[in-house]
């Protein structure tokens, strides 16, 4: 009886072993081992390039490190061998490093005025999208006073047509349109002349890679031009910003502008491609110089272009194909 009841108490004690479930188990821990193992060589990918950049500016900055250390040291030695010789090094690297902490305190305050444009353009956009009153009087007066424009006729006779009932809009409507126009006729006529001259030279030379130097040294003429007519100068910071700002625009253009564009341009090449084949690269050219100086003009204008401003700039493509023509016709001649 004890053994029988010891036997009836153990047997529930003994669990049959889930051997149905070990296939399953077996399989999701495979395939987790799966999962934890395949992101490893991934992430080290991409970890990668940022370690290289990494080790480059350490790299770099180490060198830079060691040859000041040594400089210094070298210095110290020949102070010590030489205090007259010492003190003639020592004031050489004095200059030296005045006139470089005196143009880059130079690159940077250019280059603060470049990005005062920008701040000034998203400000112009604020005001016209808000439609309130009473700040954009005095906006423009800044801008004016800033470009020095605040002397001129059309500052002395905006101000005049000025009643005080008007709304911010069209403040700076008439701003544009009045005082920033004379500023806009003047950035037209470099566009104009820059790029009429790039058409002509390339119309008349015989080597296409003499073409293109001739292009880009006419183009980084004519962005300092037109950036000068706004008032505002280049140094080499502020220079580079503006020539990639520009090349962004005109690679990430709107698609009606774009279209626009593209068929000036080509009712343009069409013209010229009547006269000769050197015509109509002269054309090309220059009217891919006039487009940079089109998108130079937006970027350094304080005001964005409002109603038809911008559409009156086609004329500078109408006017550049008819002065291409009448050369290379009376050079034909």
């Amino acid at each position: 009886m004890n053994l029988k009841g010891k036997v009836i108490l153990e047997q529930p004690l003994q669990q049959p072993e889930p051997e149905a479930l070990r296939p399953r188990q077996q399989l999701e821990q495979n395939d987790f081992i799966a999962l934890d193992e395949t992101p490893e060589p991934m992430l080290a990918d991409s970890l990668r390039p940022g370690r290289r950049h990494w080790l480059w500016w350490s790299g770099i900055s180490l060198l830079l490190t060691l040859l000041l250390v040594h400089s210094a040291l070298g210095l110290w030695q020949t102070w010590q061998d030489n205090r007259l010789l010492g003190a003639a090094w020592s004031l050489a690297i004095a200059l030296l490093a005045l006139a470089a902490l005196g143009r880059l305190w130079r690159e940077l305050r250019l280059l603060r005025t470049l990005d005062r444009v920008s701040r000034q353009q998203a400000r112009a956009e604020q005001l016209l999208a808000e439609q309130g009153t009473g700040q954009a009087r005095a906006f423009c007066e800044q801008l004016a006073t800033r470009s020095g424009l605040e002397q001129t006729d059309a500052y002395q006779a905006w101000q005049k047509s000025l009643t005080g009932q008007e709304q911010d809009a069209e403040v700076l409507t008439l701003y544009s349109r009045q005082v920033l126009s004379v500023q806009d006729r003047q950035a037209r006529a470099r566009v104009l002349k820059w790029s009429g001259e790039a058409a002509v030279m390339v119309a008349a030379s015989p080597l296409a890679a003499v073409d293109m130097l001739l292009v880009l040294w006419r183009n980084l003429k004519m962005i300092e031009d037109i950036s000068q007519c706004y008032g505002i100068r280049l140094g080499g910071l502020s220079r580079l910003r503006l020539i990639r700002q520009v090349l962004h625009h005109m690679l990430y253009v709107g698609v009606s502008e774009a279209a626009i564009d593209a068929g000036m341009d080509l009712l343009g090449l069409e013209l010229a491609g009547r006269l000769s084949a050197r015509a109509g690269q002269g054309v090309g050219a220059g009217l891919l110089t006039a487009r940079l100086g089109l998108q130079t003009m937006s970027l350094c204008r304080p005001v964005p272009w409002q109603g038809d401003e911008k559409k009156q700039l086609g004329g500078i493509r109408r006017a550049l194909i008819d002065k291409v023509a009448r050369l290379m016709t009376n050079s034909g001649q």
